[in-house]
């Protein structure tokens, strides 16, 4: 099995799939699991907010003092909430790899009032083995 095209790790968890995560953020054309997708993203989310509730306790604590440390605390805020949106987009793109359709899927977060929905529905869908995308070249 050729890692570099499939991803998913040997013991779906919290930990695994967020190294997951962190591993291919700026890479689409790969797949992962359902299990190492739903993982990930709770650990990414965990982490993001733990990082931004530090980030913004900083920035108001240090406004107090200086504004210029205040602001690098508001940067930082807001390259972890960055972050986070690549990461899920390409784990987005990555499951819809999976379900062997195109990464075009991913405009359905355009949509307003539908995008959550239909983006849920097919993240839970079941993999499918044969794809575009293989698991081993």
């Amino acid at each position: 099995m050729n890692d570099s095209v499939w991803n998913e790790s040997t013991k779906p968890g919290i930990l695994n799939s967020t190294k997951l995560y962190f591993q291919d953020m700026f890479i689409g054309a790969k797949r992962i699991s359902r299990a190492d997708f739903w993982w990930g993203m709770l650990g990414m989310t965990i982490l993001t907010v733990v990082l931004m509730v530090i980030f913004a306790a900083l920035m108001n604590f240090l406004s107090l003092r200086s504004f210029y440390w205040s602001a690098v605390m508001g940067v930082a805020f807001a390259m972890t909430f960055g972050y986070y949106l690549i990461a899920i987009f390409t784990a987005t793109i990555r499951r819809l790899h999976d379900l062997n359709m195109s990464a075009w899927w991913v405009l359905l977060f355009v949509i307003p009032f539908m995008d959550s929905l239909a983006l849920i529905i097919l993240m839970v869908l079941p993999q499918k083995d044969v794809s575009k995308w293989p698991r081993t070249i």
